[in-house]
């Protein structure tokens, strides 16, 4: 008896009078429904070696199609490794949900919330299966995006590697006050690795947008949510890495940018050294070599710092 009934038509003694009759019922047919196909197993067994389909004709004769036969064995099967409890829940559930968790194909964890009473109907199963199927696209889709941002990141970070790999050459002397091109060159390439560390910061803000906004769609307690989480907090320390990258890189360029104006008013130093006046006038030397000192000290001083990795300390 599947279909339910309104007690609230008979009184309160008359409900528990039916109730425990049709619990009754249930359990007479529950053992009839085991009993029948325990004898069809039976029989199936006896004439495993017959060819002709000698037990399904045997069968057909009794009035049962195939239908009917492999649902009563599967039924009888199944029910031998289940605990009272599951027996129960499982034997009075509908037939068509019966049917869902005797296939082959059933997910597991749908089966077991079957046997442990948390399914009942049809119905709320093909719902939770519906649920199911269209979580693990979703999850499929968010493993797809997490493997192109990973892709994405490692493209970025190899194109800005080979950037910084790249290394502007030091000027060790201008002897023309118009030659500032070298400069220029490290100017543009500074610049130029600065839009790179912007680009990949930018990436990196788009795609872990993308992925908190897929992770608020998972469920928390999915596996991919987990990853998810991990692989947003990889991305985040990647971007922070990247900010830091790119604020030494702004600051590398304005330094750049300040060593030109230093050159360009220095540069004409060169010009007038070469004069007799000037060489053979030590007032006006020795500020030329004191200019010549602190430059060259500078000038030690940033190749020792460079080498070792260190802070410059002016």
């Amino acid at each position: 008896m599947n279909e339910n009934f309104d007690y609230s038509l008979v009184d309160n003694e008359t409900a528990e009078f039916l109730k425990e009759r049709e619990y009754t019922i249930n359990g007479i047919a529950e053992d009839a429904r085991i009993k029948i196909g325990g004898e069809l197993l039976k029989a199936r067994d006896r004439l495993a070696n017959h060819r002709n389909g000698v037990f399904r004709k045997w069968h057909e004769s009794g009035g049962m199609d195939k239908n009917q036969v492999t649902y009563y064995i599967n039924l009888t099967l199944l029910s031998r490794n289940l605990d009272n409890n599951q027996k129960d829940n499982f034997l009075n559930a509908p037939k068509s949900l019966q049917k869902e968790v005797m296939k082959k194909s059933v997910p597991e964890d749908l089966k077991q919330k079957v046997l442990d009473g948390d399914i009942t109907t049809h119905k709320e199963y093909k719902q939770l299966q519906k649920d199911k199927e269209e979580l693990e696209q979703q999850n499929a889709q968010l493993q797809s995006q997490v493997e192109q941002a990973q892709r994405s990141e490692e493209i970025a970070k190899k194109q800005l590697e080979d950037a910084e790999s790249r290394e502007p050459e030091v000027i060790e002397k201008y002897m023309e006050p118009e030659d500032y091109q070298e400069t220029k060159n490290a100017l543009a390439q500074s610049r130029h690795q600065q839009k790179l560390i912007e680009q990949r910061n930018e990436k990196l803000e788009k795609d872990i947008k993308e992925m908190e906004q897929r992770r608020d769609e998972v469920s928390e307690k999915s596996q991919k949510y987990d990853e998810l989480n991990k692989a947003i907090n990889d991305m985040n320390a990647k971007l922070n890495d990247g900010q830091q990258r790119l604020k030494a890189q702004k600051e590398i360029y304005d330094l750049v940018k300040g060593s030109e104006k230093v050159i360009r008013e220095v540069a004409p130093l060169c010009y007038l050294a070469f004069s007799k006046d000037i060489i053979d006038n030590d007032y006006a030397r020795k500020p030329i070599e004191k200019i010549i000192d602190d430059l060259t000290d500078m000038s030690n001083r940033l190749r020792k710092q460079l080498k070792k990795g260190d802070v410059i300390d002016v």
